[in-house]
């Protein structure tokens, strides 16, 4: 099987005697467009009735910058944004004044520009020659990994950084020494894109990479001083793409930076990055062929000391590698074209520096190898046209029965998780059904059941999220908010004191905004179990007292970090009246009525100091 899968580019002339890519004619190609967008919109048929989910709420929904003008500056100034995807965001920005809270159009945009990626990947691969090329367009369109890139919204910076970057290579490749004023249009034109794609998600740094392979692959020169100008000649146009790559890749670490704080994410020690790169590697290559078992959230990995025999992805991948080059003048320059790709693309989401979504405990996700699967993908379909074109007919019925079988199967499935997208019930119950300890994916759960107010079950996702990620605050604030749902208050206190602890405990959250809702629920919930005290008794419980003077102290606090609250104003007014404290309690009733006009119980209680005055 390997060497049936090596031998595929053999030689020049084998290669075009037997796997030359098929010439089309007008109606043929036609044809071909047609079932690519055919089948990529009714995989994703079910996105279409999909709701916004996780990151969306944050990005879209929730998203102040996309109100107005004003937002889509600070959008490209970068001064509220947790990374710097502006022409993203500036995306995001436009949809939602044409869609406004409406999902539907979102996911129309995203269908639409996975039918273009799939388009531009069958003519990339053509325009290197690759056989195949359709095949392994029409499966990228439609791979069950993919889903997470267009039936989940945020993730549109994928689809527009895949489109402009394919665009960049598309331009490139075009460059003809002969036609200079062409050259250097279609040279600008392929920097612009690639500007644009880094723009849209960074995560495209390995493109100039992936240019100088493709260079490498189409002049396919064999030795000579050829070879070396050729070399010299593409190393030089690509150090413009190699300076934007590093500008704008710093520029994204410092915001990730900034986003994370002084939260501890836990990447582990050099050589357990480089085990746990190697590792990753294999687990997408392994996804990619056998997508089974896919989650939003998968299983945490390790971040400890490496074992020995952890070191065998990594001596296997070296080897690989080593190995195809070695004989790339023998049979394997294409598969080394192809996994060197596959490496190169997948190096910046491979946890060797610092990123957010290491916070999940997990290093692998759907939508990191989405740019990372072209190259496998023409590998193997260049193969398939390898089998297709021997001369027995038996293997060419088995290979078109196999294909149609895998290409079904990868449909059906495609369409099976885009409906898992749905909403969040059905893609966080998805996730928990395959793996149980995704604290993500339980605390989102809390949330949800929380707004629907079944309190029990929103308790018990939140402590589970507390038990698997103990060191979040807001996590325990979610838990306390559950608990005082249920009357349970005395633990609801506790997990609010316990929450105040761990923000309070870094400087980069001790004073933020955070911290004053936290206080808010701490005040609320003391004043509450003060009152039960101070129902039954004749005059006010010593330990009610204590209770209600901490609940103030709280408010006030609260206050002081956030000032324009109108619920904390009124809750403390409101203390202080019940406290007879009423020349205290009177400038925080006019100042929730100041932000919150007639608000009734601040306007009662108001009201009846006033006329207690007369």
């Amino acid at each position: 099987m390997v060497t049936w899968f090596l031998s595929i580019m053999k030689s020049r002339s084998e290669r075009h005697a037997r796997v030359a890519p098929a010439k089309f004619t007008f109606w043929q190609q036609v044809t071909l467009i047609a079932a690519i967008v055919i089948a990529v919109a009714v995989v994703y048929m079910p996105a279409l009735r999909g709701d916004f989910v996780w990151d969306d709420f944050l990005l879209i929904t929730g998203n102040p910058l996309l109100q107005n003008f004003s937002g889509l500056v600070e959008i490209w100034s970068g001064g509220r944004t947790a990374d710097y995807f502006p022409l993203t965001n500036t995306a995001f920005w436009i949809e939602h004044h044409l869609f406004g809270a409406n999902p539907t159009g979102y996911h129309v945009v995203n269908i639409l520009l996975q039918i273009t990626n799939a388009l531009l990947v069958w003519r990339l691969l053509k325009r290197l020659n690759i056989p195949g090329a359709w095949l392994a367009g029409l499966i990228f369109g439609i791979h069950p990994v993919h889903v997470a890139s267009v039936a989940w919204i945020s993730e549109l910076k994928n689809l527009l950084a895949m489109l402009f970057a394919l665009l960049s290579i598309l331009c490139f490749l075009e460059l003809d020494e002969k036609r200079l004023r062409n050259s250097a249009i279609r040279y600008a034109a392929s920097l612009v894109f690639f500007g644009l794609a880094l723009l849209s998600k960074t995560q495209v740094v390995f493109l100039p990479f992936v240019l100088l392979l493709c260079a490498w692959w189409r002049d396919k020169k064999t030795a000579g001083t050829k070879t070396t100008d050729d070399l010299r000649r593409n190393v030089l146009r690509s150090w413009p793409f190699f300076a934007l790559a590093i500008v704008l890749g710093l520029v994204t670490m410092w915001f990730q930076n900034r986003g994370i704080g002084e939260e501890e994410i836990v990447i582990g020690s050099l050589p357990r990055r480089f085990v746990n790169a190697a590792m990753a590697i294999w687990w997408y290559a392994v996804h990619l062929f056998a997508p089974v078992r896919l989650m939003a959230i998968y299983p945490n990995w390790r971040f400890d000391s490496p074992r020995v025999l952890e070191l065998l992805p990594l001596i296997a991948l070296i080897g690989v590698l080593a190995g195809l080059w070695h004989w790339r003048n023998r049979g394997t320059r294409g598969a080394f074209f192809a996994v060197a790709c596959f490496v190169v693309a997948l190096l910046p989401s491979l946890g060797l520096v610092r990123m957010a979504y290491v916070r999940s405990g997990t290093l692998v996700a759907d939508h990191h190898q989405y740019f990372a699967d072209v190259p496998l993908l023409a590998l193997f379909c260049a193969a398939v046209a390898y089998a297709w074109n021997r001369r027995q007919r038996a293997i060419k019925i088995a290979t078109a029965a196999v294909v149609t079988l895998l290409v079904g199967a990868m449909g059906t499935y495609a369409f099976v998780r885009a409906e898992v997208y749905r909403n969040e019930e059905t893609l966080w119950q998805d996730n928990l059904s395959k793996n149980p300890d995704a604290w993500q994916a339980h605390i989102m759960m809390a949330q949800r059941r929380f707004k629907q107010e079944r309190y029990a079950e929103a308790s018990y996702h939140a402590g589970r999220a507390a038990e698997l990620k103990p060191e979040l605050a807001d996590i325990h604030n979610e838990l306390g908010l559950a608990y005082c749902r249920l009357e349970r208050f005395e633990e609801g206190i506790a997990e609010y004191r316990t929450a105040l602890q761990l923000k309070e405990a870094k400087p980069s959250t001790a004073r933020s905004a955070g911290v004053a809702k936290i206080r808010a629920n701490l005040a609320n919930a003391l004043a509450i179990t003060a009152n039960h005290l101070s129902e039954s008794a004749h005059r006010v419980p010593e330990e009610a007292m204590r209770r209600y003077e901490e609940a103030i102290r709280q408010y006030e606090e609260a206050l002081e970090l956030d000032p324009q609250q109108p619920a904390i104003h009124r809750n403390l007014g409101m203390l202080l009246a019940q406290l007879g404290r009423y020349d205290e309690a009177i400038p925080h009733l006019r100042a929730t009525l100041q932000m919150v006009p007639n608000e009734p119980l601040a306007r009662e209680t108001l009201d009846a100091i006033e006329a207690s005055h007369r």
